[in-house]
């Protein structure tokens, strides 16, 4: 049974005459939530439970520049949530007695420096190894270069600090982890990885979308979503991260580094699959197809450290709404009233997914937002609570003031844009801005080709909120940076009256007095 929510409509007519009307209550529900501005949500959403109809939802754009439509069928990177199908792969080949998960990594992957460290210790994420700071000095002596499985071991030889904690003592989260064990997968079936989960995962598991970068999927899928952020503050589009080419390097460095330079990563991330795949994956799952009940309960178990004590982290992970610990390849909680939960975040630019299964209560979701909307841990856990027929948490619903504005100014000038910023601030209810929003689109503006309209910027939030020495520190930054000297100068003494300890503007006004005296 099928209930179908996309865009802005419910297709009741689509589900058959069974469906339970507490469920297409559900679904209105979701959809009111989630709402129809891609603002608050720009993605997919697919839930089921036991004796339940599956409900469907999509929102926004799957490409903004293509004008292409989110579809709770799209293709799209998993990011880290393709973390436990790694885990899953190490797992088969132990119950295959082609390795033991007390294994030294070093016996399956011939020159790794660490030899106390075991295939257990990369699977829960209690190695003590780096993470994606690991690759930092390969890249700084070649900018251009692609990270791969290939670079992983001699980047670990010339690793010159200590790691993070003995083996086993501690948990911290790396990605560096899953990409070994990506490299043991395939050293230990004699495949790549890629082809080892399509024939021994995918395929049992009826995945027919779902494929490894690299390597095909079963069946010939569509593009993937284009992973789409609000890089600037004077864009009001997510753009798509590959085309992203703006002058200020602080802004690009991430991007291109993680995107790029680590962009080909496999084990940790580029997982593409689809929402309905990963309902299959869980079927699979808990049929024990794919792996044996056995191994799974043992992979949900919290991991213990070195000192005889379970981990757990402090905070209630809102995600669940649970206090949690990590497994061997899953986030695992236990909550009051859904029992046991396991599941995975992932999150890489220009994308955000979730995967969630109550293990207990039968119950599955699966999520995804590309549009940078922002709150998705509180947006997926309200998603949760709406079926569980419980209220959602209080979101974010305002659009940004600043960003319109900041669009208006590049668009149609800083008359045009200070009408426009004045007509929507009246509507207090769907517009909102705030002095740091407006502080970084006056350095987005500087740093991105906008020299004069940061001016803009800069001046408005100034007026706004005359009495934050920042502000008129980043004002002068911008007055100094088009070569208003003498009104840099003055902006910064009004600075530091407002807060005389701000060493970085006494500096900043000491070298443009300087030049003053000898460049009048």
């Amino acid at each position: 049974m099928r209930l179908i929510v996309h865009a802005a409509l419910l297709c009741l007519g689509a589900a058959p005459a069974a469906a339970q009307p507490g469920q297409a209550q559900t679904a209105r529900q979701l959809s009111e939530f989630l709402g129809t501005e891609t603002e608050v949500f720009n993605g997919a959403l697919v839930a089921a439970g036991p004796q339940q109809p599956e409900i469907r939802l999509a929102r926004g754009m799957a490409d903004f520049a293509a004008g292409r439509p989110n579809h709770p069928d799209a293709v799209f990177q998993l990011a880290s949530a393709a973390k436990p199908f790694t885990a899953v792969a190490v797992l088969q080949l132990r119950d295959k007695r082609r390795l033991s998960l007390d294994d030294p990594v070093k016996r399956h992957l011939p020159g790794f420096p660490f030899p106390d460290i075991t295939v257990r210790h990369l699977l829960s994420h209690t190695s003590g190894l780096p993470d994606l700071e690991l690759f930092e000095p390969l890249v700084a002596r070649s900018p251009s270069h692609v990270v791969t499985g290939r670079d992983l071991i001699p980047a670990l030889q010339d690793w010159k600090q200590p790691l993070r904690f003995a083996a086993g003592e501690q948990f911290r989260y790396s990605n560096i982890n899953y990409q070994l064990l990506a490299e043991l997968v395939a050293a230990v079936s004699g495949r790549a990885f890629g082809h080892y989960l399509r024939d021994a995962v995918f395929r049992p598991a009826g995945m027919r979308s779902s494929y490894v970068l690299g390597t095909e999927a079963l069946r010939t899928p569509g593009p993937p979503v284009a992973r789409q952020v609000l890089a600037v503050m004077f864009r009001t589009t997510p753009e798509d991260i590959r085309t992203l080419a703006y002058a200020d390097a602080v802004l690009m460095r991430p991007y291109r580094y993680e995107g790029y330079n680590l962009g080909s990563t496999v084990g940790d991330q580029n997982l593409f699959s689809t929402l309905g795949d990963l309902e299959r994956f869980d079927r699979a799952l808990r049929s024990g197809r794919i792996l044996s009940l056995r191994s799974q309960q043992e992979a949900y178990r919290p991991i213990r450290l070195n000192n005889g004590r379970d981990h757990a982290e402090e905070q209630v992970y809102e995600l669940y709404d649970a206090k949690c610990s990590y497994g061997l390849g899953w986030e695992t909680c236990h909550h009051p009233t859904r029992g046991r939960l396991v599941g995975h975040a992932g999150y890489v630019r220009g994308i955000a997914v979730m995967l969630y299964r109550q293990v207990d209560g039968g119950r599955f979701a699966a999520m995804f937002d590309n549009g940078d909307t922002g709150e998705f841990p509180k947006k997926f856990a309200s998603v949760i609570n709406i079926l569980d027929g419980l209220p959602p948490l209080a979101i974010t619903r305002t659009k940004s003031l600043t960003r319109a504005y900041g669009a208006a100014l590049v668009s149609s000038g800083p008359v045009p844009a200070l009408i426009r910023y004045n007509q929507l601030k009246a509507n207090s209810g769907e517009w909102a801005g705030t002095p740091a929003g407006m502080n970084r689109l006056g350095y987005d503006l500087l740093r991105n080709g906008h020299p004069a309209l940061a001016l803009e910027a800069f001046r408005l939030n100034v007026a706004l909120n005359p009495g934050a020495a920042n502000l008129y520190d980043s004002w002068a930054e911008g007055l100094a940076a088009n070569g208003y000297r003498q009104e840099a100068i003055a902006t910064y003494r009004r600075s530091l009256e407002l807060d005389p300890a701000n060493a970085a503007g006494r500096e900043a006004l000491v070298r443009l007095e300087a030049e003053a005296l000898h460049q009048p």
